[in-house]
């Protein structure tokens, strides 16, 4: 019990001066500066507060990176700037293919250049077996099917490629080229229109459109 009363005595003794203190200032003098920190205005505290590290915005996918450099393809202001965008595009389109398959794509070149077409086709359909889902491997194998005097098979291909690339402006040439050597004027033209629209800076392209529109009014030799 005394100790109880011991510890509790400088706190029943301090109280009737503070008490006192309010009382009468002038007496006892102002009381302790407090040591607790003035509350800053809202504005101030919102300064004073340090702001959160933002996030990082999301990396952008393949697919969404290629469909940017679509869009910049058909704002292009003059040939070089197309032709510069066309490589970036080019370079993801082929972004995600293993080293077997670019090994094919390297003998089919090889074939191709001796005009060895099956050969060529056949490489090409063995990276297809590999990586089916990298679609430019069937427009590379269109180009071989055209190369070879097979435009409906160049069209197939070419139609799963522009199923899921419907941005590829060499896709769409081709389509123009393979329908002109099948002797439909029409869906040539439609198909060089959009390639057109894609790439508006295509090299030749009046040229080729002239050729286009002769062979629709009958008047190519």
């Amino acid at each position: 019990m005394a100790g109880a009363v011991l510890l509790c005595s400088p706190a029943l003794t301090f109280l009737p001066v503070l008490a006192a203190r309010a009382a009468d200032p002038a007496t006892y003098g102002p009381a302790a500066p407090s040591t607790a920190q003035p509350a800053l205005p809202a504005s101030q505290a919102a300064k004073a507060t340090p702001l959160a590290s933002s996030p990082h915005p999301p990396r952008k996918t393949l697919h969404n990176r290629l469909m940017d450099a679509e869009k910049a393809l058909a704002m292009a202001g003059n040939e070089k700037q197309a032709s510069e965008i066309s490589e970036r595009a080019e370079a993801l389109r082929s972004r995600a293919l293993t080293g077997s398959v670019q090994m094919l794509i390297s003998d089919s070149h090889d074939a191709l250049e001796k005009h060895d077409f099956q050969q060529a086709q056949d490489d090409l359909t063995a990276a297809i077996t590999i990586q089916p889902d990298q679609f430019v491997l069937y427009r590379q194998r269109a180009a071989i099917r055209l190369a070879a005097g097979d435009s409906n098979g160049a069209i197939a291909d070419l139609g799963v490629e522009l199923q899921v690339d419907p941005g590829d402006p060499t896709a769409w040439g081709m389509l123009a080229e393979a329908e002109h050597e099948r002797h439909e004027p029409e869906a040539a033209l439609k198909a060089f229109h959009q390639m057109l629209l894609m790439n508006p800076k295509t090299p030749d392209s009046d040229k080729q459109l002239k050729t286009l529109e002769q062979a629709r009014d009958g008047q190519q030799d």
